[in-house]
């Protein structure tokens, strides 16, 4: 990978990390807070695989706190691994001329084509299977 390249990457961690602690710092209004406290109620969280059956409601209730305590600090960094991503997908698709580039969109174009096809011979096989 080029210096260029770790360059960028770390500094859009670095910002979006001080984005979270920034937002995590937050004030709330009167009525937002009613707001957030409904929401919880409402939105629960997915219990680790294999908890379901182990833990206590008061553990459960611990676990999706702790779940939404870090949420925003993982989709921050799902979308900073995005946005790597497509930086470096952009940098590697720039080394390709442009018949190169013409090749893989028509390769691209041909596996889309391929993967339509299949998905609908399985539906149609499904049909044929419910009747």
């Amino acid at each position: 990978m080029s210096h260029t390249f770790l360059r960028k990457l770390f500094l859009a961690v670095v910002i979006v990390s001080g984005a979270g602690v920034l937002a995590g710092n937050s004030t709330t209004l009167v009525g937002q807070e009613k707001d957030k406290a409904e929401s919880k109620e409402k939105k629960k969280g997915k219990l680790p695989a294999y908890y379901g059956d182990i833990v206590s409601g008061t553990q459960r209730d611990k676990i999706y706190a702790i779940q939404e305590a870090h949420e925003k600090k993982i989709a921050a960094l799902r979308d900073a691994l995005a946005a790597a991503e497509k930086a470096r997908d952009t940098e590697i698709e720039a080394v390709l001329d442009a018949e190169q580039k013409a090749k893989v969109a028509t390769a691209k174009a041909e596996a889309a084509a391929k993967k339509a096809k299949a998905a609908a011979e399985k539906k149609a096989a499904e049909k044929g299977d419910k009747k």
